[in-house]
């Protein structure tokens, strides 16, 4: 049978190629050359920190924790890849239960803040590896099929078939990966518009795409929806500070742009706090390499 012929959702050529397409119409897409790579994320890393420090930061690592031991992906004696760790959310509660995690991130200083928080709890079966996913060697680390559990939770190193195919190489067990598919955050759109013009492009939903990847792969994948809405009252300064990182990527950011993002702020605080609701629907996916 002509490969044409075969039913949509066995067709792996068209889900790679809506993924691609759908990254190329994206908000990641519109990224200037340079911005999202270690240098972007180094730049992130103490913001990062200090959000994820958060009591709804907690929260959310609580909830991915929850859902990882659903799916038997807490179970003692662990070799564990999280694959950009970032600052260790989830890399540093999972060394509690697993016999070794390798915690890798290109950013220096995302695993500068997971060394010194392992070091400040104590843990000591986190490996901390510097570099991008992309640009691991499966063989050179002796990584192929080395892990009982791989994950990518809200992780960029997953963009394409080809650093899918990887993860899912290094494990002998269990994959689990997590990442928003819908992310409306006050603000930001009448800034776009503003600053940049015309209308904001969306993320991109990379989870309903791997979804059908591994569906037409022959994978059995189980995928979870879960809607969010919230609302955070920031400081004028955490106020500035988070749109002056969301748009980083995209333009320049002059003196002017700077005043804009202030002047944004300041219409729209409300007895010295800034109101940012947040609305996100997060997709959880979950599969074992082995049943297909």
């Amino acid at each position: 049978m002509e490969n044409m012929e075969l039913p949509l959702f066995e067709r792996a050529d068209f889900w790679e190629e809506a993924w691609r397409e759908e990254h190329r119409n994206s908000l990641y897409g519109r990224r200037r050359p340079g911005r999202d790579g270690s240098a972007y994320w180094n730049r992130r890393a103490g913001h990062f920190a200090r959000q994820t420090g958060s009591e709804e930061g907690k929260q959310r690592v609580a909830g991915i924790l929850h859902w990882l031991g659903h799916h038997g992906g807490l179970e003692k004696d662990l070799e564990v890849l999280d694959i950009g760790c970032g600052t260790g959310n989830y890399a540093l509660p999972l060394a509690r239960r697993a016999r070794r995690v390798v915690a890798l991130d290109p950013a220096a200083e995302m695993l500068a803040i997971l060394k010194e928080n392992a070091a400040a709890e104590g843990i000591n079966n986190v490996e901390p590896i510097q570099m991008a996913w992309e640009e691991v060697d499966l063989e050179k680390q002796g990584w192929r099929g080395a892990f009982d559990l791989v994950l990518a939770l809200m992780s960029p190193g997953i963009k394409d078939a080809a650093t899918l195919q990887k993860m899912m190489a290094a494990s002998r067990g269990a994959c689990f990966l997590a990442g928003h598919v819908r992310q409306e955050i006050s603000g930001r759109r009448e800034l776009w518009q503003e600053l940049i013009g015309g209308e904001m492009p969306p993320i991109p939903a990379d989870v309903l795409y791997i979804f059908h990847l591994l569906y037409a792969w022959g994978y059995n994948p189980s995928l979870e929806l879960e809607h969010k809405v919230s609302t955070r009252e920031l400081e004028t300064d955490q106020a500035i500070e988070e749109m002056e990182i969301f748009f980083y990527p995209h333009l320049e950011l002059t003196p002017d742009v700077r005043r804009a993002i202030i002047n944004h702020v300041q219409a729209n605080t409300v007895n010295g706090r800034y109101p940012s609701r947040r609305e996100l629907t997060v997709a959880y996916l979950s599969w074992n390499v082995n049943l297909h």
